[in-house]
């Protein structure tokens, strides 16, 4: 009996003692949940795991490794970037080069412009962090309440001189920047996020929490007052912006692209409209017999404005326009808006 009982001991200090296989659930994933619905491109990830138990974490986001750590705490937190769709997440969990642990998890980006996004699947639902309490992140983040920084005032007549004086700042103060730093990593930051000046644009008090203050564009153009000014009493007004989600093509937080558009403008552009994307309409509408010519939409400098390619904003306002079809530049005569361009070639 005694050399059984021996036996079974050794055998359980074993079972401790020797190095986690893949599947036992060294990884806790806290946020986000499976089958979650974003709007946005960056994805946070909080995650925990016994201290020594692995010397790296990776995580895959449809086969491709988008971020890496070596796990230094218990609670450790990542940012992704997020494709339109499902995006298949891999959180893999290795010690000495091996995989001890592997979660995997499925995460729909949706979008209002691209018609197959706009809708999520079966079985997927909004499910936004500060939807719920995750009262064990407030060991290293002040989530339950902003702190002074997040409240900062932005003038939009002096932004320019605010951010060139606050360029070089961490604002480690701010309750945001913890889970949220990677945003400002991006090429072209919003203003509010820049400073990390959140609560210019959400609110700590509202239900879910952090939602934003006022309905959009209202919000927008809380601040974006001369592009309300311009853009009221025209004749015509683009589908997207008649919507009221200035979200369908610009990002709130950060872009790689001009204006934060979401995508480069002629992707942005050719998105909902396919058929226009090879310049074939440019040309139709002013000649006979030239439906199989095409005029450059892209890849092109623009001869009307220095320094910038040709897209579809050379010739259409995004927004709104008195003229037909968004024309930038229309009069009666209808080679107008030709010579913006082919004037210039002359000389």
């Amino acid at each position: 009996m005694r050399i059984r009982f021996i036996y079974y001991a050794f055998s359980i200090f074993l079972l401790f003692s020797l190095p986690a296989e893949a599947g036992q659930n060294i990884v806790t994933v806290h946020y986000p949940a499976e089958r979650a619905v974003m709007e946005f491109n960056l994805l946070s990830i909080s995650l925990s795991l016994p201290q020594d138990s692995a010397d790296l974490i990776e995580i895959e986001v449809n086969s491709k490794i988008r971020a890496s750590i070596v796990p230094r705490r218990k609670f450790e937190c990542l940012t992704v970037p997020l494709e339109l769709g499902i995006n298949e997440l891999s959180i893999k969990a290795k010690k000495e080069d091996k995989i001890v642990d592997d979660v995997a998890l499925n995460v729909f980006r949706r979008s209002d412009l691209v018609s197959k996004y706009a809708k999520p699947p079966a079985g997927f639902e909004k499910n936004y962090f500060h939807m719920k309490d995750h009262s064990q992140c407030a060991t290293c983040h002040h989530v339950l309440e902003p702190t002074e920084a997040d409240n900062e005032a932005i003038n939009i007549e002096a932004y320019a001189a605010e951010v060139s004086e606050k360029k070089a700042v961490v604002p480690s103060e701010s309750s945001c920047y913890s889970c949220h730093r990677e945003i400002t990593s991006y090429s072209f930051v919003h203003g509010p996020n820049f400073v990390w000046s959140c609560l210019t644009c959400h609110d700590s008090q509202a239900e879910p929490k952090y939602s934003i203050k006022y309905p959009v564009p209202e919000l927008c153009y809380k601040c974006h007052v001369e592009q309300k000014k311009r853009r009221s009493g025209k004749k015509s007004y683009h589908a997207p912006y008649i919507t009221e989600k200035c979200g369908i093509c610009h990002n709130p937080h950060a872009s790689e692209n001009p204006c934060r558009l979401d995508q480069p403008i002629w992707l942005l552009c050719v998105a909902c409209h396919p058929d226009h994307g090879d310049g074939r309409h440019v040309i139709a509408a002013y000649f006979w017999g030239t439906r199989h010519r095409k005029h450059p939409t892209h890849g092109v400098p623009d001869p009307s404005r220095k320094g910038h390619e040709l897209t579809c904003a050379s010739c259409h306002d995004a927004h709104a326009s008195d003229s037909p079809k968004f024309i930038t530049k229309y009069d009666t005569r209808s080679f107008d808006l030709c010579m913006k361009c082919h004037m210039k070639n002359k000389h």
